[in-house]
């Protein structure tokens, strides 16, 4: 791959990871251009304008566009960057730009001819945008399950955790009431037992009657 073909592919990247995710600051600047739209745009309809305005080469749209994607892939709170290279939004700009001539009948052709190039290269560039965005969504919607699916399995983790320990507790309450029962147990069976060893107690009054003489 040329520098040239990974430059552009860097910039579409930048792009269209700016687009998909930044929709808002992205209409902000197209409005500073005079684009406007009913209602809230498509990222198709942003792709679109952002690519127009690149193609008619508007400098100061240019500018702006790299100086937006800086300051955003800057932010550490944003992890879907990733590796993805910064300012290379000149390379686009670069391409869609019509180099001037002095007028005549054959530079009025060759002008015709550049504007042409300028416009396949701008409906390629929108359909690399939008195919590249199609696979940011589909990575990012992974990326969403995986993290839904870890955030899942630790909550079934701490709820087993809980479980365990509630468990636990519950069996050594459980043994502990066990053992006090049967101490109180054997302590009863200890006191009757003593009180069946004790000797009989003896009869203050002795025997209790003597037999009468009979009379003769």
């Amino acid at each position: 791959m040329s520098n040239k073909q990974s430059q552009y592919n860097q910039a579409i990247d930048n792009l269209t990871y700016l687009v998909l995710n930044y929709q808002k600051p992205v209409q902000e600047l197209l409005a500073k251009s005079n684009v406007f739209f009913q209602g809230k745009p498509s990222k198709e309809q942003l792709i679109n304008e952002v690519v127009e305005l690149l193609k008619d080469g508007d400098s100061t749209f240019a500018k702006a566009l790299e100086n937006l994607i800086q300051r955003f892939s800057s932010q550490e709170n944003d992890q879907f960057w990733g590796a993805i290279a910064k300012g290379a939004v000149g390379v686009l700009g670069g391409l869609f730009k019509k180099k001037k001539r002095h007028s005549s009948s054959n530079n009025v052709a060759a002008q015709a001819a550049a504007q042409a190039r300028a416009s396949a290269q701008a409906a390629a560039a929108k359909r690399d945008m939008e195919m590249r965005m199609q696979r940011m969504r589909e990575e990012q919607e992974r990326k969403r399950r995986e993290a839904e699916e870890r955030r899942r399995q630790e909550e079934e983790r701490r709820r087993e955790e809980a479980k365990q320990k509630a468990e636990a507790a519950k069996k050594k309450t459980n043994m502990m009431l066990m053992i006090g029962g049967g101490v109180a147990v054997l302590g009863i069976g200890a006191v009757v037992l003593m009180k069946s060893r004790r000797p009989p107690m003896p009869n203050p009054y002795g025997q209790t009657s003597m037999p009468m003489p009979m009379p003769r």
